[in-house]
């Protein structure tokens, strides 16, 4: 398999595991506790950031371990899901389909750090 071809594959999962991500964040709303829900959440953002981190889109792992750690708290339950914890990690689900946009377009991540995102999902990590 060529590189392209890795990229593509790499795209078309992605965008897949987006969509149910949110989904997932979605039904976690509404069933906090339920496990299963977590475990999926938890799997999709790790496969993302390692995939990501491989292939070397450099941007979107770091985008998508700040998320990760962030749900880690939520799933160990040091943290406590709530509307801006949830809206932070949706908006991690929308910079991620950006960046993988841009990946599709020109191969990169593009030049957008999404730094403020990530300092966000960073600050909500703190227990408050």
């Amino acid at each position: 398999m060529s590189d392209l071809e890795i990229v593509k594959e790499f795209l078309a999962e992605s965008y897949e595991n987006l969509d149910r991500l949110a989904r997932s964040l979605m039904e976690l709303e509404q069933h906090p506790s339920d496990s299963e829900i977590m475990g999926e959440i938890a799997r999709t953002i790790h496969t993302m950031k390692g995939t990501s981190g491989f292939l070397g889109f450099a941007k979107l792992e770091a985008l998508t371990q700040a998320g990760e750690n962030l749900f880690a708290g939520l799933r160990d339950s040091h943290l406590c899901l709530n509307p801006e914890r949830t809206a932070a990690l949706l908006d991690m689900v929308d910079a991620a389909r950006q960046m993988l946009a841009t990946i599709g377009a020109n191969g990169s991540d593009g030049n957008k750090n999404y730094g403020e995102l990530i300092g966000r999902l960073k600050n909500l990590q703190e227990c408050r």
